[in-house]
């Protein structure tokens, strides 16, 4: 039976912990602006808290379920369902992006991966994060 991944995301007090989660991660979302990728949705905390002076908010994410359970349609962002991994975004360029599609620790050669692929995507003066929160396998 396939395990429900949303349900992660309902936890009393959940967007507390992103807020801390965002702070640990030197990932100030108030400052945001111009045009933010989202890679992993989660709760869609950083797209709900972001500043009013972003324009656009593209998120990419895989599932389904997580995407029906915390898209909110007022908003308009604009949400790609693909693997991180797989996608092509052509020549679109953002001024912030934020990659936050791991639940476990992951192998460094696959952190590396994505930074790589996503940094072609980052306007002359953008900047790339990840969430600092995920352990590294500095052996993979």
């Amino acid at each position: 039976m396939k395990k429900n991944i949303s349900k992660i995301y309902y936890r009393p007090n959940w967007d507390k912990v992103c807020k801390y989660y965002f702070k640990k991660s030197d990932i100030d979302i108030d400052n945001f602006y111009g045009d933010v990728l989202y890679v992993g949705m989660g709760s869609a905390y950083g797209p709900r808290k972001q500043s009013n002076k972003v324009n656009s908010t593209t998120i990419i994410e895989k599932n389904q379920e997580i995407i029906k359970a915390f898209n909110i349609p007022e908003k308009k962002w604009k949400i790609i369902e693909a693997d991180a991994y797989d996608i092509d975004l052509n020549k679109n360029k953002y001024d912030f992006i934020f990659i936050d599609i791991f639940l476990y620790k992951i192998p460094k050669s696959k952190y590396n991966f994505l930074l790589n692929k996503y940094s072609k995507y980052l306007k002359k003066e953008g900047k790339i994060f990840f969430a600092k929160s995920i352990p590294l396998d500095e052996n993979n």
